[in-house]
């Protein structure tokens, strides 16, 4: 298994990042699509927004971490917990508590 982690994960990371980057442009310039990717990467005030940026980022690389953890039979439940910690229970608390609760951002 670390032979086929080794070459054909990063491989499997491209090919999906681009299906899915390929597949969000299409449909953003659908004008019937609900989708639009400027809200991944703007704040509250429609700027640029690096803190959006950053856990975009974070988001995409602990998600695949997760995944690679997995395939390679090295994911613990210490591993899943924290992730769950990270990203999970602070949508959750957002969807039970409603936009009291704000995300945290960076102005800079």
């Amino acid at each position: 298994m670390d032979e086929l982690a080794k070459y054909i994960m990063p491989a499997v990371l491209a090919l999906l990042v681009l299906l899915i980057a390929r597949t969000l442009l299409r449909r953003d310039k659908d004008s019937a699509s609900k989708i639009n990717l400027e809200d991944l990467l703007l704040g509250d005030d429609g700027k640029l927004s690096k803190g959006a940026i950053v856990l975009l980022g974070a988001f995409a690389m602990t998600t695949w971490l997760m995944v690679y953890l997995a395939l390679t039979g090295k994911m613990t439940e210490g591993y899943f917990g924290l992730y769950g910690t990270l990203w999970i229970a602070p949508v959750c608390v957002r969807l039970i508590f409603g936009d009291k609760t704000p995300l945290p951002t960076s102005s800079a």
